[in-house]
């Protein structure tokens, strides 16, 4: 397979061939700057507190573990398993343009088939590491205060996200997504590449 062909996302095509599709309205298909920043913006809400807390609690050192931790994470590890298998990942060049990982390098090949079980288990572990540390720190330094801030913080933002964006996410196979079968198909349809790497993984359309 040429990389032309794993390339052949219909998203990544010119915009006319959207002009009769169903689908743009229901998916988050195409980039947009205010998904971007509304990403950001609600992360923000648990990161800020979740910093200050650990800062007060006297464990601010420990803040660079955290960080290494994204960079291992965002860069290397969930590109892997969750963001290789995305069609925002399709693009040819070697930075990802999508909503979340925004310019990230692209270390991996794209994986159109779907998320394996073992890379949903691990994206789940990556997440209660990434979201879990600070509060670790908090913890031992009796920031009971920014616990709750930091909470309400992430509440809201895997409230907004599993709601609003998972539920339009084109990356069908995560464990967090919540689009219909009946619009994954209809996308994969419009994909001979991803619909071929599906059925394969066992994948079966209405």
């Amino acid at each position: 397979m040429s990389v032309s062909d794993i390339n052949d996302i219909c998203m990544w095509k010119d915009k006319s061939v959207c002009v009769d599709c169903s689908l743009e309205s229901i998916l988050i298909c195409r980039f947009k700057p205010k998904y971007l920043l509304s990403f950001i913006g609600l992360f923000l809400l648990y990161a800020i507190p979740a910093i200050i807390g650990v800062i007060l609690a006297g464990y601010a050192w420990f803040l660079i573990g955290w960080f290494i931790f994204w960079i291992i994470f965002f860069e290397f590890w969930e590109i892997r398993i969750l963001c290789s298998h995305c069609p925002f990942y399709a693009k040819k060049g070697r930075f990802i343009h999508c909503i979340g990982n925004y310019k990230s390098l692209k270390v991996w090949k794209y994986h159109p088939e779907p998320i394996s079980r073992s890379e949903k288990i691990q994206l789940l572990i990556g997440f209660l590491i990434m979201f879990g540390y600070p509060y670790i720190f908090m913890i031992l330094g009796d920031q009971y205060f920014f616990i709750i801030l930091t909470s309400i913080g992430l509440i809201i933002f895997l409230g907004v996200l599993i709601t609003r964006r998972c539920a339009r996410c084109i990356n069908f196979s995560c464990v967090f997504n919540r689009v219909p079968k009946d619009v994954v198909d209809d996308f994969l349809k419009k994909n001979p590449i991803m619909k071929k790497a599906w059925e394969e993984a066992g994948y079966r359309l209405n």
